[in-house]
């Protein structure tokens, strides 16, 4: 099955899914036109989007850096959703197709989202079932996969986090920000015709 394949292969599907929304970004790009308010505010709501999955992304790594695989994440985001890290991902993604005024793109990206990602999940609680057992089940049937509830919020007074894991963490965070100044960058290049529009 295809879904097992990518969660086998996540990272390198993952660069795959990358590069080729680079390309459509890159050369399906039309050049820059008349500023009407849908765009903007498009832009401005995936730049928001882009901001959140950063800090949120930065926010949960906080609460793994320092005990990944040896501890139970349990506190923080990980009393919210299960799969915090994963629902960063999605709004990053989402945010960049808005950003770059390809609402498709961002459609795109959440249905390969939608599509794939499920498998990697299934993969990784059924890893962590093994790990901490009856505790995770418990932990599984208290909060939801996907969709965070708020209500059920707790977080520690003090977390032990491991300075090189967080500056990992903060980097690989930064390039939901890049993707969007990149985009800046090759709506200057369409608008001196620097870039040709393929599609």
């Amino acid at each position: 099955m295809l879904a097992n394949h990518f969660a086998n292969h996540r990272i390198a599907w993952s660069r795959v899914v990358i590069v080729t929304a680079l390309l459509v970004v890159i050369f399906g790009s039309p050049a820059k036109g008349p500023h009407t308010l849908p765009a903007e505010l498009g832009e401005l709501l995936g730049f928001a989007l882009l901001v959140a999955a950063a800090l949120w992304r930065i926010w949960c790594h906080l609460f793994i850096a320092g005990s990944k695989n040896a501890e139970l994440a349990t506190a923080g985001p990980y009393s919210v959703v299960r799969n915090p890290l994963y629902v960063g991902n999605l709004l990053g993604a989402l945010g960049f197709g808005f950003a770059v005024h390809m609402p498709l793109l961002a459609l795109a990206l959440a249905l390969a989202f939608a599509l794939f990602y499920p498998a990697v999940v299934a993969q990784e609680e059924a890893r962590l079932a093994q790990i901490f057992g009856e505790r995770y089940r418990e932990y599984c049937a208290r909060v939801p996969r996907w969709i965070p509830d708020c209500s059920l919020y707790q977080e520690p007074g003090t977390v032990a986090v491991s300075p090189h894991r967080i500056r990992g963490a903060i980097f690989d965070a930064m390039w939901f920000l890049w993707a969007f100044a990149l985009w800046e960058f090759i709506e200057e290049l369409h608008e001196v015709n620097l870039l040709p529009t393929l599609f």
